[in-house]
């Protein structure tokens, strides 16, 4: 029993200090580097959030080591965003005015955390040209955006699920949905503004 113990101790260690390709969506110039999976999660929800247009990944000199930190843009300013372990961990560089504390309890509050993983799923999902054009037109006419399923009937050409179609157009960058609560039917699309 002492042995599995100290195995599955190395394995949490290997698979925190593994080398990972890199996070990459819409609002990415190039691939993000972050050392556990809870700062993908914070990633991932960075993308979905309306507000935020890029993400870059915080050069090393400004966060302590074994931390995460990415700049955001919204609009024309730029903040560092840095993610801590606990609430109580002070912001990095606490020098920085410009620079927000993140903890991983509130990014992995539900149902906002497991949403957008089953948002980002849908992420490699190829969509038909045709698909994409009737989605898109039917929120365009929607500004406050259209349910879930009344888009489903747009779909009709391509081979995936339909609503694994409208979420890859989300997470293309060209839809928007709110993560706080879970996926359902009433769930609104928007069309996101360019």
């Amino acid at each position: 029993m002492q042995k599995t113990s100290k195995t599955s101790t190395a394995n949490k260690s290997e698979r925190s200090s593994a080398v990972r390709p890199g996070f990459r969506s819409f609002k990415t110039a190039s691939a993000i580097h972050y050392p556990n999976r809870w700062h993908r999660d914070l990633l991932i929800q960075l993308t979905f959030d309306p507000v935020i247009t890029a993400i870059e990944q915080a050069p090393i000199e400004l966060i302590a080591e074994d931390a995460f930190g990415v700049f955001v843009t919204d609009g024309s300013s730029r903040t560092l965003i840095a993610a801590t372990r606990d609430e109580n961990d002070p912001p990095m560089p606490a020098a920085l005015p410009c620079c927000v504390s993140v903890p991983r309890s509130f990014v992995m509050q539900e149902p906002r955390c497991s949403t957008a993983r089953t948002v980002w799923a849908a992420r490699s999902v190829l969509v038909a040209p045709g698909d994409r054009v009737r989605v898109l037109a039917r929120i365009a006419v929607s500004p406050h955006g259209a349910p879930l399923a009344s888009l489903l009937d747009c779909v009709q050409t391509s081979q995936a699920d339909p609503t694994d179609v409208v979420l890859a157009l989300v997470c293309a960058g060209q839809a928007e949905i709110g993560i706080g609560a879970p996926l359902s039917p009433e769930t609104l699309v928007r069309r996101r503004s360019a």
